[in-house]
């Protein structure tokens, strides 16, 4: 096994994993120093610290090392010392829809640290550029389903600007369900009513509508596609990182905490 080509594929598969290696064996069977496993949170795994019972039980514990994030820590098991090393998955960026807007983010996002996911029902042809933008391409007849399906991770962030109405709709539901750290939509305020009311109808609970970004973005652009994708990865970064939007010269005492001062030249 390749462990650097298999940690490639699994920070491609936008899923929690741990890599574990056989630091020190004393006398345990074929935990030979050296052997190393990839091992997912839904308990999959890729090659072998030995095999048998000692894997099994070894599995049990990092599911649960796994389960609460992002770690590095030496255990031992039954004399066997293992280097544990936990990856979060990277910030995920869901895009429902790859027209003008769409596109725009998906270039513009590669200036950050996301992995793109591209939902789109239309003929592949209409959105090439935007499929080969994105790190992954999911073609679905159903928005929703598309997001609830396992090839979209828990906890993104999504954008919603799907060519029809009812579809917005069913990318707003679909994420509103996958404990997404920020939704957004364009749309005007006609819009916003009439999809709002479609989803209060299938149960959408108004405490979850209040959550969704619509207009989207921070009222920095001047229309174009291009800048509103840009307004828009303002606005999820300032959700992601506690921001508040504000200029930074006007936030006292953040001159030595503030992103803006610690930009590496």
């Amino acid at each position: 096994m390749n462990i650097f080509e298999e940690m490639v594929k699994a920070e491609k598969s936008f899923k929690a994993y741990a890599v574990v290696t056989v630091v020190n064996n004393n006398g345990l069977g074929t935990a030979n120093p050296g052997k190393k496993m990839i091992m997912y949170a839904d308990g999959m795994i890729v090659g072998t610290i030995g095999g048998g019972p000692f894997e099994f039980e070894c599995m049990k514990i990092v599911k649960g090392m796994i389960a609460k994030g992002k770690t590095t820590e030496i255990i031992n098991y039954s004399g066997v010392d293992l280097l544990v090393e936990v990856y979060d998955p990277v910030n995920t960026l869901v895009v429902v829809g790859g027209g003008h807007v769409g596109n725009c983010l998906l270039k513009t996002a590669k200036l950050l640290p996301f992995a793109t996911i591209l939902i789109d029902d239309r003929d592949e042809g209409l959105i090439t550029e935007s499929r080969e933008l994105a790190d992954h391409y999911i073609k679905c007849t159903n928005y929703e389903e598309a997001i609830l399906s396992d090839e979209v991770p828990d906890g993104a962030y999504y954008f919603c600007a799907a060519w029809n109405h009812d579809f917005d709709a069913q990318g707003l539901k679909g994420a509103l369900q996958k404990k997404p750290k920020y939704v957004g939509m364009v749309g005007s305020r006609e819009k916003k009513d009439t999809l709002f009311g479609m989803l209060r109808d299938q149960g959408v609970t108004e405490e979850e509508l209040d959550t969704i970004y619509t207009p989207v973005g921070l009222d920095i652009a001047d229309g174009t596609p291009a800048e509103i994708a840009f307004a828009i990865l303002a606005e999820i970064l300032m959700v992601k990182n506690g921001g508040t939007g504000n200029n930074c010269k006007d936030i006292k005492n953040k001159f030595l905490s503030s992103s803006c001062d610690s930009m590496v030249e």
